[in-house]
């Protein structure tokens, strides 16, 4: 049995519009949303039913949840009446919204559908992220003007062949170990070009067994279902990866070498290597390149300071000059502010959201709300080595959401599109 929850919303009805879905399946979540710049709030609430049923493929056995008695009495017991009199309410007046109930009418003949109300806005969990997802839907409809339909991400379907960026990361069914301990057990994910997202998690949730994946220190088990693709390759060089791919990770400052310089950190990006070394060589336009990404990141005047001897923050810039050296497309963030004071933070957020702006897809680990920069509209809640939810960030990045996923009271506060957690 899978159950579905739906919901509308409308500014002004008529106005903006949007509609939302949770579908659930098991363990396994779905979340939809779109919206109309002109609309009205009963359009959407059969809109979101509509685009809920249409998703599958066969016929399935399925509840309905919604907070409209216009969609439940609607379709259960007013349509047919309506059918009888040719399309027509017992006033002989046109039925309002006729092309969507004629469409909710056909689909629903397809399924096996129980049709439940809930009472909306009274704390009833799912209708919550439904109306929430409603909301995202209306926010993108007034934004643009025009009618959107927003797949969010679904870490329980393979990759739909109607997105239209390639995958830079492809992962599917995989187990990974560290030692002895099973880390990610049949753990799915994929990344696109010029998608920006947030892996949000505690601590253990397997946020840095996933970055030495990507990086090529850890493996997956070799099973028959396992896939793993990087640009679209199964097999993959690790040092043209980390071409492609910039990586700056906590492990990674924690074990650079104190006494190398500060342009040697940058050139080291150059061969992968901790330190630059004799045997190295360096053309003239990769010592051009080098100054250009000191100058970018304005750490030009460090750049004879031995690592040992710079602050936190300098530090994080040296390698995130590393990690720029190849201009790669894919830039990953391993909580890219902890241990930074305030004016450091904010500087080192300003440099990330610059490289967003230049185009680069961007991918951040975390377990700080703050660091996640307004570009990012995608969420990924990790908890013990599985994706719990995967969707809007406008959705996700909610008090109960965040609560649940750290196990403790968390309330979120939200201005210009930063968010920041609260205890309590």
């Amino acid at each position: 049995m899978i159950d579905i929850y739906t919901d509308g919303a409308c500014s002004g009805n008529p106005g903006p519009g949007g509609w939302g879905v949770l579908v659930r399946a098991g363990k396994a979540e779905t979340e939809l949303c779109g919206g109309e710049p002109a609309t009205t709030n009963n359009r959407m609430e059969l809109l979101a039913v509509i685009e809920a049923l249409q998703s599958f493929t066969e016929s399935v056995e399925a509840r309905v949840f919604t907070d409209s008695q216009y969609v439940q009495k609607g379709i259960s017991e007013w349509i047919h009446s309506w059918k009888q009199r040719g399309w027509k309410t017992a006033g002989k007046e046109p039925v309002k919204n006729e092309d969507l109930w004629r469409r909710l009418d056909a689909l629903a003949s397809k399924h096996t559908v129980e049709w439940r109300w809930v009472r909306g806005h009274n704390g009833h969990p799912e209708n919550e992220r439904a109306d929430a997802l409603a909301r995202a839907g209306l926010e993108q409809a007034r934004r643009t003007g025009r009618s959107v339909d927003s797949p969010v991400h679904d870490p329980f379907k393979e990759s739909s062949s109607s997105v239209d960026s390639p995958p830079i990361l492809d992962i599917r069914h995989a187990t990974v170990y560290r030692g002895d301990t099973c880390v990610f057990s049949d753990f799915s994910f994929a990344l696109r070009e010029g998608e920006h997202a947030a892996i949000l998690g505690p601590n253990g949730a397997g946020k840095s067994t996933l970055l030495k994946l990507l990086s090529g220190e850890v493996h997956a088990m070799p099973k028959d279902e396992t896939r793993i693709t990087l640009f679209g390759e199964k097999r993959w060089n690790v040092w043209d990866v980390r071409k492609q791919i910039g990586i700056v990770s906590h492990d990674l400052q924690r074990d650079y070498l104190i006494c190398a310089e500060g342009l040697n950190v940058i050139l080291s990006g150059f061969y992968a290597s901790n330190d630059t070394y004799e045997y190295q060589e360096f053309s003239k336009t990769q010592m051009t390149r080098a100054y250009e990404v000191m100058q970018e990141l304005r750490i030009v005047a460090l750049s004879g300071r031995r690592f040992g001897h710079l602050s936190t923050g300098e530090q994080r810039r040296f390698l995130l000059g590393r990690a720029l050296v190849h201009d790669p497309p894919v830039l990953v963030l391993d909580e890219p502010t902890s241990g930074l004071d305030l004016k450091a933070c904010f500087q080192y957020l300003d440099l990330l959201r610059a490289q967003i702006v230049k185009g680069k897809t961007v991918l951040l680990v975390t377990h700080h709300l703050h660091e996640i920069p307004p570009e990012i509209d995608r969420v990924i809640f990790l908890k013990e080595g599985k994706i719990l939810v995967d969707g809007f960030k406008s959705t996700l990045l909610r008090s109960d959401q965040v609560s649940r996923l750290f196990d403790s009271k968390i309330t979120l506060v939200q201005a210009n599109g930063w968010y920041q957690a609260l205890p309590g």
